[in-house]
């Protein structure tokens, strides 16, 4: 069966909403709108701030039996590298911390510290030293790069595509980045790129839908060509999309099997 559940959000009711909003975006860095402040993603660390009925007064988690500090939402980092460039961003803005970095040699060993928000709710964010403690690339994809030649027509089109807003915080020069719930990005890039012939090109994304023949439709609606229809296979549908600057995306539908 296709995954059903993509992310989950912890719920925190704060005392004063502009506060808080501002310390989780100034502060700690998070990407904070109407819906919630996340870090990395929805994937990441991603919360919902709801403003608290007047008269009701946060109420954070005690700590557990031999602790002293209640933790209410828990981050996980890669590396102690990682780690700890975090916490010298978040001290270099003022954050305040119920726990400095401490390393805990009997779990891992793991590393870790609190942060205290506003209400007095504490973040830890801490991980492990693995394998992966002395590379400095991550193993990761942080962002799908595409060249296209009209940055605002291709911007417009994408975020339609997917549903996603377009901000103007998101915009640098010639580049735009649409900001994909996963944490990833994909990137529009248009330096260079007035007049440039149009490639040939196999597929550079892979986007997932729920619905396949709707997926179709809104996709043509948007204004991206069709290059290939609706393909079936046992467990999986897909078609390919292409764009005015000749990239090919490809849109597939896990299917339920007996």
């Amino acid at each position: 069966m296709a995954k059903q559940i993509g992310s989950s959000l912890s719920v925190l009711a704060v005392s004063d909403l502009a506060r808080s909003r501002a310390f989780y975006r100034d502060v700690l860095g998070f990407d904070v709108t109407d819906w919630w402040a996340e870090r990395d993603g929805l994937n990441g660390m991603a919360l919902k701030l709801h403003q608290a009925p007047e008269g009701f007064k946060p109420v954070p988690n005690p700590p557990e039996p031999g602790a002293d500090t209640g933790i209410d939402v828990q981050g996980y980092t890669d590396t102690w590298a990682g780690l700890d460039a975090l916490y010298e961003e978040f001290r270099s803005k003022g954050a305040a911390f119920a726990r400095g970095p401490v390393v805990y040699p009997d779990f891992g060993p793991w590393k870790e510290f609190v942060v205290e928000d506003p209400d007095g709710y504490h973040l830890a964010f801490g991980g492990v030293d693995g394998g992966r403690a002395h590379c400095s690339i991550q193993p990761q994809i942080d962002s799908a790069i595409l060249w296209v030649r009209d940055l605002d027509r291709a911007v417009d089109r994408y975020a339609k595509l997917m549903g996603l807003p377009v901000r103007e915080e998101d915009r640098f020069g010639k580049l735009h980045l649409i900001r994909l719930d996963n944490g990833t990005h994909l990137m529009l890039d248009s330096h260079g790129m007035e007049g440039a012939p149009i490639p040939e090109r196999g597929p550079s994304l892979k986007l997932a839908a729920t619905d396949i023949e709707r997926a179709k439709r809104e996709a043509v609606g948007c204004g991206f060509e069709l290059a290939l229809d609706v393909q079936r296979l046992p467990t999986v549908a897909y078609f390919n999309l292409r764009d005015e600057d000749g990239n090919v995306v490809t849109v597939t539908q896990e299917l339920v099997t007996s």
